[in-house]
């Protein structure tokens, strides 16, 4: 069954697809089958029944009951393997 990842940031445009793009490539890399959909932070409620993660582009207060990635490591660079084994050790669960 494919993992439903949604990416999200404040616009749904840009900073999402870069960190969209990261996630394609690490989920393709260790051959998990995925949906991924982008959308903006303040959509991520519409997700929250289906999704199995959320990367977002920030830190997030409210709780949906679902596993939340900072992914501003894939843009930065600093911490990139940590959200990496992250974002694995969510799905591969």
């Amino acid at each position: 069954m494919s993992k439903r990842v949604v990416v999200a940031c404040g616009t749904g445009m840009a900073t999402s697809t870069m960190m969209a793009e990261k996630v394609r490539n690490l989920l393709e890399e260790n051959h998990i089958d995925y949906i991924l959909s982008q959308c903006q932070l303040s959509e991520l409620d519409s997700y929250k029944d289906n999704a199995d993660l959320f990367v977002t582009a920030m830190k997030i207060s409210t709780d949906y009951g679902v596993p939340v990635v900072v992914g501003t490591p894939f843009l930065a660079g600093i911490g990139e393997k940590a959200a990496e084994e992250k974002i694995l050790s969510i799905l591969k669960e």
